[in-house]
C-alpha cells in the first residue's frame, strides 16, 4: 500500500477524501471494533466503520453515509450511525483511488 492511498470518509453533514490511514484513525479511533464490509456494485470498493459507533444511540444518524453505501450495493439498514470509510482495495491492501 502506498502511504497515499486515498479513502473517503463520510459523516453526517461532511464528505471528505483523506488518506487511508488519517481515515482510519478518524473513523475507528481507539474505540473499535472495526467492521469491514465489501461494496459489491463495484469490485474492489469496501466501506469500514466503528461497530462502537454504529451501536451507540448517541452518535448522530449518517443518512448520507447509508444512501451512499446503499447505491454501491451495501444492504438496506433502517440507519446508519456514526462515521464510514469507502476505499478502494486490491488483494487485501488499500490503494489509490481512480479519479
Amino acid at each position: 500500500m502506498s502511504d497515499i492511498a486515498v479513502a473517503a470518509v463520510v459523516s453526517a453533514y461532511r464528505l471528505r477524501f483523506t488518506r487511508y490511514w488519517d481515515a482510519e484513525g478518524r473513523v475507528v479511533g481507539d474505540a473499535g471494533p472495526k467492521v469491514t464490509r465489501s461494496l459489491p456494485r463495484v469490485p474492489g470498493l469496501r466501506m469500514f466503520y466503528d461497530q462502537s459507533d454504529a451501536d451507540d444511540p448517541h452518535q448522530e444518524i449518517n443518512e448520507v453515509g447509508r444512501m451512499v453505501v446503499e447505491a454501491f450495493g451495501h444492504p438496506y439498514q433502517a440507519e446508519m450511525r456514526g462515521k464510514l470509510c469507502i476505499y478502494f482495495d486490491v488483494e487485501g491492501v488499500p490503494v489509490d483511488v481512480p479519479l
